[in-house]
């Protein structure tokens, strides 16, 4: 091997980093330094395999990976390619060999870094695949290698960890996730969760508890006195009602996404159970809904902040109310026996809101469009409006009803039917 007339020098390189110019600088023979526009400064080596077509391996980073190392690496791969040896395809047979030894336990450290990230699920999500995996798919299959690990091995699991019907099912599809991760990955031909079901496990699944329509006759009965369950909670409860949102999207609301004077609330993605934010039309009473609360909130950059010290401590300082807070507030009425109709969640508000719509002869669409589920087919491709006027017609008129309701004033009757209007 000629002897390599070297064109790179330390000092060199440490003037391209200071000034910071995204760079690609040869020392001969292959070896080039490059550095990106974010100022990560790495060694590659372009080399060719007889008259076949340029290949490049990275050596490392700058200066973890000095100048002269980085030559005594690219001095030993050029031997390899003069053996006839391709050291990039061999780096990949490496890595993949490393992969194929890893376990569970290491795949899911790589799914965790990688996959389960707020911009792909949200919050509770995260929270529960932490869940099953540290709680059940760690203790039951950490140390197995991933290539290893069979439909049994997966039934056997799910048979042992002695969970409810809803979240062994829950766990099944938190071991399918992470084995999805090993597919992509390409450790494993095909995901050993496919095919497993559950009610050949567990029998049949139970039934699904029955969401709850409040009646008029219930919401008279409820909202002229449903203080009982605090002030600040009322209150809540009736933007609830009247915007049917999810409880969740209403107890992370930052003031900042609330728009008063144009009676608009923009729940971000973060926030959604399916992570497509959404725009909430406030009609005139539910906007100063949300100035009471507004008001009540003092300083903090939430509509519902925490109330408990130990809440805002744990979190580091401001945040919101739990999820779970309307909920605790409904049941101890409940309990105390404040509440005399049908027992109902802060989820039953979205049944109840669906229900009285489509008596009032709101379309199906919109009164699916109010509870921001997608609509099927064509219009739900192209009717890609952000503020859509029968939406805010629909709550209008439903947010009429519960006034009336907690007023004790007759409902108002309409005849006419809200659908929703083509849109080219």
């Amino acid at each position: 091997m000629p002897k390599i007339s070297h064109l790179l020098n330390d000092i060199k390189l440490r003037n391209w980093i200071n000034k910071g110019d995204a760079i690609a600088k040869s020392d001969g023979d292959g070896l080039t330094f490059t550095l990106s526009a974010a100022g990560t400064a790495t060694w590659i080596l372009r080399y060719r395999i007889g008259q076949g077509k340029r290949r490049e391996i990275t050596l490392g980073n700058y200066p973890d990976l000095s100048l002269s190392a980085a030559r005594e690496k690219a001095r030993s791969i050029r031997v390899a390619v003069d053996e006839g040896r391709d050291p990039a395809i061999e780096k990949q047979e490496e890595k993949a060999r490393a992969q194929a030894a890893w376990s569970v336990k290491d795949l899911l450290a790589d799914f965790r870094e990688k996959c389960l990230l707020p911009a792909s699920y949200a919050a509770n999500t995260i929270k529960y695949r932490n869940y099953d995996y540290d709680q059940v798919v760690l203790p039951h299959l950490g140390n197995r290698q991933v290539v290893r690990v069979a439909p049994q091995d997966i039934v056997g699991m799910l048979t042992e960890c002695n969970r409810t019907w809803t979240i062994t099912k829950r766990i099944l599809t938190s071991s399918s996730k992470l084995f999805d991760h090993a597919c992509g990955l390409r450790i494993i031909a095909a995901n050993p969760c496919t095919g497993i079901r559950l009610s050949a496990l567990k029998g049949k699944r139970p039934p699904v508890r029955k969401r709850v329509m409040l009646t008029e006759e219930e919401l008279r009965a409820l909202l002229p006195g449903v203080e009982f369950i605090g002030e600040e909670n009322a209150m809540a409860f009736r933007i609830l009602l009247a915007t049917c949102v999810r409880g969740v999207e209403l107890a992370k609301a930052r003031k900042e996404h609330i728009f008063l004077d144009r009676g608009l609330w923009w729940v971000p993605d973060e926030n959604v159970k399916t992570r497509s934010g959404f725009m909430v039309p406030l009609v005139p009473v539910v906007v100063e809904w949300f100035r009471a609360l507004i008001e009540w909130s003092g300083e903090s950059e939430y509509l519902l902040p925490a109330r408990q010290e130990r809440r805002r401590r744990n979190l580091g300082g401001d945040t919101h109310v739990g999820p779970t807070t309307l909920w605790a507030a409904i049941t101890r009425a409940f309990e105390r026996g404040d509440i005399s109709i049908t027992r109902f969640t802060p989820h039953d508000t979205r049944s109840t809101a669906k229900g009285h719509m489509r008596n009032m002869g709101i379309s199906n669409a919109i009164s699916e469009i109010a509870l921001n589920h997608k609509l099927r087919g064509m219009e739900g491709i192209y009717d890609v409006r952000e503020e859509i006027p029968e939406r805010r017609e629909a709550l209008s008129r439903w947010a009429e009803f519960l006034v009336a309701c907690e007023s004790g004033a007759p409902i108002p009757r309409s005849k006419n039917v809200i659908e929703l209007r083509s849109v080219a």
